[in-house]
């Protein structure tokens, strides 16, 4: 979709924030083999002090795929920014529909290989896509995937504020708090089976579900 962007050969930059050897690194490889210590800088940069949209959207398909595994020495709500700042919401519909795809994927490459909450990762995409229905529909509490191990730190460490509506900083309108809070309450029985399931097989977790039950009872 963004192939059709090709690297000019000068990308202005601010001379007091991207240096010549700074240029050097964007152009020293393939866009598919460029890594952290060539793309750091520009993604960091990007728009604002160096390049425009469309230089952005050149390099946006490996600033994202870096950005899956935290390669890219720049946390994702940068990324997200960089989006908002571009107006991607005007992009073409193609383009649009690519970064949605991505980002969701993303997000479910997290369920499935992390074990704990990211709220910046969680509300960044959110905020992006405004895809809260699709977002709960990839995360699938199973108390024996990764999914429920993250939804169990999501009560421990999030809840209570979520609950009491002092996420309003993450943009959500009130439908979607609505259906967030829908969802957390439907997967609640997972943390009584889940508690059972672990408490014979690894006693911390079973401690921490405990914690969240606590947590959801009494919040």
């Amino acid at each position: 979709v963004f192939s059709k962007y090709e690297i000019r050969s000068f990308i202005e930059g601010c001379p007091c924030c991207v240096s010549d050897r700074d240029k050097e690194k964007i152009h020293s490889k393939e866009l598919r083999e460029l890594e952290e210590e060539d793309l750091s800088r520009y993604a960091f940069k990007a728009m604002t002090t160096w390049g425009n949209v469309d230089d952005f959207k050149h390099f946006l398909p490996r600033i994202l795929e870096l950005c899956i595994d935290h390669d890219l020495g720049i946390h994702p709500f940068g990324i997200f920014g960089k989006l908002k700042y571009g107006k991607w919401e005007v992009w073409d519909d193609t383009e649009k529909e690519a970064v949605t795809i991505f980002l969701l994927k993303w997000w479910k490459y997290f369920l499935e290989n992390r074990t704990f909450f990211d709220d910046d990762l969680f509300f960044g995409i959110y905020n992006v896509t405004g895809e809260m229905e699709k977002l709960l529909d990839c995360w699938k509490v199973e108390i024996v995937q990764n999914s429920f191990m993250i939804y169990v730190d999501f009560i421990r460490y999030y809840y209570q504020d979520f609950v009491n509506e002092n996420l309003k900083n993450k943009s959500l309108n009130e439908s979607d708090h609505k259906k967030f809070l829908k969802w957390i309450k439907e997967n609640a029985k997972s943390l009584e089976e889940g508690f059972y399931y672990f408490e014979k097989r690894n006693e911390s977790f079973a401690r921490e579900i405990s914690d969240a039950l606590y947590i959801l009872e009494h919040s």
